[in-house]
């Protein structure tokens, strides 16, 4: 069995262990929600040789000789050292984690520790934003950093329905993972 198929039954056992802990409620249920796939993305990049990193934190530009050491996303992922990626992961994304995202990338991008070639994502499970606001903040993105913001939804039922939660058993087929677009995620890992 190859390693990228026990990563992937991993992601699944995650899924599958979610109802038990929803039912305990509380702050812990939903950081588990966001941990399978943050876990998700750990595992495949330390598959792929790379380094995903968690409270990693950077220098913000610096204004009048002020800068402050506190930019960060959920993983920085590195490459022989020097980090090549920034990854925000949401189960859902929704449109104020879509802005507060793609603000934490422009002022990574600014950064004097990122380096310029630096590139950007979105790991979600499914969709919460309306189509309009997704293609604004692309193109803020692209109008503040010159580069592309590139967004992996990793379910099949892309759009998030809040009556459908990732918890309950009886919609685990919406949380398999679409196996095409976790390729795509791979594919643009190891660029």
């Amino acid at each position: 069995m190859s390693a990228m198929t026990l990563i992937i039954e991993q992601y699944g056992k995650d899924v599958d262990a979610l109802p038990e802990i929803h039912s305990r409620g509380g702050g812990a249920a939903r950081a588990a929600s966001g941990l399978v796939y943050e876990n998700l993305i750990e595992r495949t990049c330390k598959e792929l040789g790379l380094d995903a990193r968690k409270n990693d934190y950077f220098r913000t530009k610096e204004i009048n000789g002020k800068s402050l050491r506190t930019l960060q996303v959920d993983k920085h992922i590195y490459r022989n050292g020097v980090m090549v990626k920034a990854v925000e992961s949401k189960t859902y994304l929704d449109r104020c984690y879509l802005e507060r995202a793609v603000t934490d990338f422009i002022k990574l991008n600014q950064s004097p520790d990122v380096p310029d070639d630096a590139e950007y994502c979105i790991f979600a499970g499914q969709n919460a934003c309306a189509d309009d606001a997704i293609e604004y903040y692309k193109e803020y993105f692209k109008h503040e950093t010159g580069k592309e913001l590139t967004i992996f939804f990793v379910n099949p039922q892309r759009k998030r329905s809040s009556t459908r939660p990732i918890y309950k058993e009886e919609y685990r087929s919406d949380f398999v993972l679409d196996k095409g677009v976790y390729n795509e995620f791979m594919e643009w890992l190891n660029n």
